[in-house]
């Protein structure tokens, strides 16, 4: 089997994407890129996260050509792949339906404020809000990677989440750290009616801090 190992972390990060509630069943799309290879684990379409086994999940290359897997790609594989095209330091993209970050997704705003120093570290700077694209199209792909620009992903106007890395870890932590974002800036905003956001150079320098520490 090509890239066993890579399509068992994609399994796994399915069921942690799915146990954590940022995915109902079946939706949302995991990819991550092989250097040595050149090819991309990409995840299935509509396979439900609990059952899938490691030959489930499908191996691509850049063209989007199957090369391996036992169902079709994912129907979002052209969000992924944009990204890989126009990003050299990018290993690792999920796409999540969190519940916090699809509400602030629908409210109009261009971007999600830094609020939490702990977030910080995963996203070092404000999440902008991509415009609209219909899902599985060229279109979406190309309004995403053109929001999130050189930084850890955007959300998707009426849809949900994505998050870049140069591993599935870095890309799944940010997933995490956007979401908690959101709850938290959710919660505040019915407590009081706003938010007071993370200094801008205070959230760049927590950022840096990270990285430095797991040797990016």
């Amino acid at each position: 089997m090509l890239l066993k190992e890579l399509r068992q972390q994609l399994v796994e990060y399915g069921c942690k994407m799915f146990d954590a509630k940022l995915v109902r069943d079946g939706q949302g799309n995991i990819s991550v890129l092989d250097d040595e290879s050149g090819y991309i684990v990409i995840t299935p379409t509509a396979v439900p996260y609990k059952i899938r086994k490691p030959e489930d999940i499908c191996v691509v290359d850049r063209n989007r050509k199957l090369i391996e897997g036992n169902y079709p790609v994912t129907s979002e594989n052209a969000l992924h792949m944009v990204f890989y095209q126009k990003r050299q330091d990018i290993r690792a993209v999920v796409h999540s339906h969190p519940l916090y970050s699809t509400a602030i997704s629908v409210i109009g705003e261009a971007e999600m404020p830094v609020v939490l120093n702990e977030a910080a570290f995963f996203l070092g700077a404000p999440l902008p809000v991509a415009n609209y694209g219909r899902p599985g199209t060229e279109e979406l792909a190309n309004v995403t990677v053109e929001a999130a620009g050189l930084g850890v992903g955007a959300i998707m106007a009426h849809h949900g989440l994505v998050t870049v890395g140069s591993s599935l870890k870095n890309a799944y932590d940010s997933t995490l750290a956007a979401e908690d974002t959101a709850q938290v800036i959710i919660l505040a905003r019915a407590m009081s009616g706003r938010v007071v956001p993370l200094d801008t150079e205070e959230a760049t320098i927590l950022r840096k801090m990270y990285l430095k520490k797991c040797g990016y």
